[in-house]
């Protein structure tokens, strides 16, 4: 009858969508029109944009635009210690965050053998038990400082058969690609529509931004219960390698329980 169609992905078994089109289909516009239709339903919206496509939109709607650059004043520190989601226990949370550090760690270095891998994960643990935290005491103490990649290049450095890792990851801590992966975590998160901006990284850097970006949201969606959702545009990127397509699966896979809809966009 030619009424307006209201539709609320929210009212499906689950709130997940693909966007698949050929390059300038107007894949990136229809995701724009429901955003906006999104967030006047209420319902939170974080955007990992590769292309700064978003921008526009953020500055219209009074969004945050944060731009995820070697020089950017904006970082996110993949070794934050995440909150304990009501109902979820302390040690499983801290161990999940492990191996989530562990995929990323991977993702920055390339390929590692078995031998390698154990003594990462055991690395990671020493790294934060050098602060303190350790998985029998995680959410017992209030006022924790988390530890910064270097502190994880140290450990290595120290550990047998570690000194391989530890060098790969040195362009990552004082290197050329110093700069987003080795900082405090300084982006407010307040906003009902939040962007994160990767255009402006290099291209092998993309898919190691948009592994912490995403880790750092999954972090907020657990932490309160709440509709969102989370646009992951040219997800193909992610896709490339084993360790974040890995990760992305796992999250899609999970989003329902935290009332979580996930959008991934891409042309391949």
């Amino acid at each position: 009858n030619n009424s307006l169609v209201i539709f609320d992905r929210f009212s499906l078994e689950n709130a997940n969508s693909v966007v698949f089109a050929k390059s300038g289909a107007g894949k990136s516009y229809a995701t724009k029109l429901e955003i906006l239709r999104t967030l006047m339903m209420g319902t939170d919206v974080i955007v990992i944009d590769p292309e700064n496509e978003y921008q526009n939109l953020a500055n219209a709607v009074g969004g945050s635009f944060f731009k995820i650059s070697l020089t950017s004043p904006h970082n996110i520190n993949p070794f934050d210690i995440p909150i304990i989601p009501e109902g979820e226990e302390p040690a499983d949370v801290f161990k999940s965050h492990i191996l989530n550090l562990t995929g990323l760690i991977k993702l920055m270095v390339g390929d590692i053998s078995p031998e390698e891998d154990s003594l990462l994960d055991r690395a990671i643990i020493e790294t934060y038990a050098a602060r303190d935290i350790t998985a029998e005491n995680f959410g017992k103490i209030k006022e924790l400082n988390p530890p910064l990649l270097e502190d994880l290049q140290t450990v290595l450095q120290n550990t047998e058969g570690g000194k391989g890792i530890a060098q790969r990851l040195e362009k990552y801590v004082r290197g050329s690609y110093a700069g987003f992966t080795n900082n405090p975590t300084d982006v407010d998160v307040s906003n009902r529509f939040i962007i994160f901006s990767i255009r402006d990284l290099e291209e092998e850097l993309r898919p190691i931004a948009m592994y912490i970006v995403l880790n750092f949201v999954w972090t907020l969606v657990r932490s309160e219960l709440k509709r969102r959702l989370l646009i992951v545009d040219e997800a193909w990127w992610m896709m490339k390698y084993k360790d974040s397509a890995s990760f992305l699966f796992g999250l899609v896979k999970r989003a329902r329980k935290y009332y979580l809809g996930v959008t991934t966009i891409t042309q391949d």
